[in-house]
């Protein structure tokens, strides 16, 4: 056999393994996607990709970094030696900044205080990470909801326009009750792909945030058990406000820092001189002299980042506090709302949409009343999804505001 030909048959195998290959993967996508994915799962998931959790992170290691640099001392020693050409003199000398007015203790002191702001920052940033995701599921699952009722608008008028057009065969329908019925259809179609289009954003937001494809057979059947039960009061300070806070005492540290930098640090050590034999050791000395730069520009600028920091801790702090007071006053409200609602709404859509088919096809309920009594009972399904979303999203205020650990579910 000619090369040429054996190419041909080597092209022909691997494209036959490529292409038996290809629905092999797409079926472990498929898989992937339809993999169960419950609500503590997608906060597990998210909270290690989550972008504000890794830079809260990253500022808490450069926090932790900065309060080590500051452990002992502002600066390292410095070491100097001089050699003259012909060797005759030689020296050496060691000497350690170090400040006589506390800058040491002041920047030491605003270092802690930014480690505790980054702390905190990063328990609220995971908190709210979490909130994000699952009211992205919560949003998912009733956009699933969504299209399972507008399916079901589809079958009912797919149902109806069947038995409109016997009758009209039989003559017992006009031919305006056969259009209508069409139109019907159409309109039920065309409802249909909305909540199809609804559907595949709310799932690529969720995917988005968990890092991992998702299909809507994966998710939970019901939008509350997302969303927890709070189980816990509010803390004393919520960790934005001590962040806050704490970001304040770094504030004010640094002033004080400032303050004490306008005296230049003094230089200490010793020195150690070789010449013609004879040794000489002495104490090493050294000093700016503040005569025109006393740190001005320094000292503004700390004065200011006081001045931001206050402001943003009167602002967060007030609006915990009013996070708070709305969350509990909303959760109320729908848990008072849905305890007066039927128990089972859906099943309460099925009996009537039952009951409109047997009152049409009885001849007690005309085409167009029944085709608005069925638009009305599947636009009452999707009410009763939207109700039980915002019943969740209200729970999800409150453990939020209240930084309930049943938020982060099994991720601590």
């Amino acid at each position: 056999m000619h090369a040429s030909s054996l190419r041909g048959v080597g092209c022909a195998v691997l494209l036959g393994v490529l292409l038996a290959a290809a629905p092999s993967r797409a079926g472990s996508d498929d898989a992937a996607a339809a993999a169960p994915l419950s609500p503590d799962a997608a906060v597990h998931a998210a909270l290690s990709v989550h972008p504000e959790a890794l830079a809260a992170q990253s500022e808490l290691a450069i926090a932790e970094g900065l309060r080590a640099e500051h452990g002992l001392l502002l600066t390292n020693p410095s070491a100097t030696g001089t050699a003259s050409i012909d060797r005759a003199r030689t020296g050496f000398e060691v000497t350690q900044p170090l400040s006589v007015t506390g800058e040491g203790w002041h920047a030491r002191s605003s270092a802690q205080a930014r480690v505790d702001a980054a702390e905190a920052a990063l328990r609220r940033t995971r908190l709210t990470a979490a909130a994000d995701v699952r009211q992205a599921y919560i949003d998912a699952v009733v956009a699933t909801g969504r299209v399972r009722v507008a399916t079901e608008g589809v079958e009912l008028a797919a149902q109806l326009l069947r038995a409109v057009r016997r009758q009209h065969e039989e003559g017992e329908a006009s031919t305006l009750d056969l259009r209508l019925a069409r139109l019907a259809e159409v309109q039920a179609a065309a409802a249909l792909m909305d909540t199809r289009r609804v559907e595949a954003d709310a799932l690529a937001a969720l995917a988005a945030l968990v890092g991992r494809p998702v299909a809507s057979e994966a998710l939970v059947a019901e939008a509350l058990d997302v969303a927890p039960e709070p189980t816990t009061t509010p803390a004393t300070e919520r960790s934005d406000v001590l962040a806050a806070r704490a970001a304040l005492r770094s504030a004010e540290a640094q002033v004080r820092r400032q303050r004490a930098a306008a005296v230049p640090l003094v230089e200490v050590g010793v020195f150690v001189d070789f010449e013609d034999g004879e040794r000489f050791v002495g104490p090493a000395v050294g000093v700016e002299l503040p005569l025109f730069a006393r740190n001005q520009v320094g000292r503004a600028e700390a004065r200011g980042e006081v001045l931001t920091a206050g402001a943003g801790l009167q602002a967060i702090a007030a609006r915990a506090e009013t996070e708070a007071l709305t969350a509990e006053g909303r959760l109320a409200d729908a848990r008072e709302l849905r305890a007066s609602l039927v128990s089972d709404p859906v099943a309460e859509a099925g009996e009537a949409l039952r009951s409109i088919e047997a009152g049409y096809l009885a001849g007690e309920i005309d085409l167009p009343t029944t085709v608005l009594l069925q638009s009305d009972v599947l636009a009452g399904e999707v009410a009763a999804l939207a109700l039980l979303g915002q019943l969740a999203d209200a729970r999800l205020d409150v453990l939020l505001a209240t930084e309930d650990p049943a938020l982060l579910g099994g991720a601590r």
